[in-house]
């Protein structure tokens, strides 16, 4: 299962308590995991940088329901850049604990997982 990483604990707290969120992703780390995923695909979710996940971070695995992926043109003076974002709405399934990590070619973070029945939103 794919992992999304560094999400603020304000959503990580929306989505447990109200069961579906709707998140616009910046960062280039989270896109590249969304960016060939589709409707009906789950997604390990965590606070915790990608760099610290390790076994036994606590997370939540999500589905998700709709996905687009946009981009954005600024222009500052003589220069313009374009940004990408994907706003992706998830449906929570379950929480869960991180059993084994791997990474594959195409350097997206790839987590096992085993659910868990008794979380505590801190």
């Amino acid at each position: 299962m794919y992992v999304l990483t560094c999400i603020t604990p304000r959503v990580f707290r929306e989505l447990i308590s109200e069961g579906i969120k709707t998140m616009v992703l910046k960062s280039a780390h989270n896109i590249n995991t969304l960016i060939k995923a589709s409707p009906n695909e789950s997604i390990f979710i965590t606070c915790r940088a990608e760099d610290d996940i390790t076994r036994e971070t606590e997370g939540i695995i999500a589905e998700i329901e709709n996905i687009s992926i946009f981009n954005s043109r600024q222009s500052m003076e003589n220069d313009e850049y374009e940004t990408t974002s994907v706003r992706v709405q998830f449906k929570l399934m379950n929480v869960a604990k991180v059993k084994d990590i791997t990474r594959n070619e195409d350097k997206r973070l790839n987590v096992d997982i085993d659910r868990v029945t008794y979380y505590r939103i801190s």
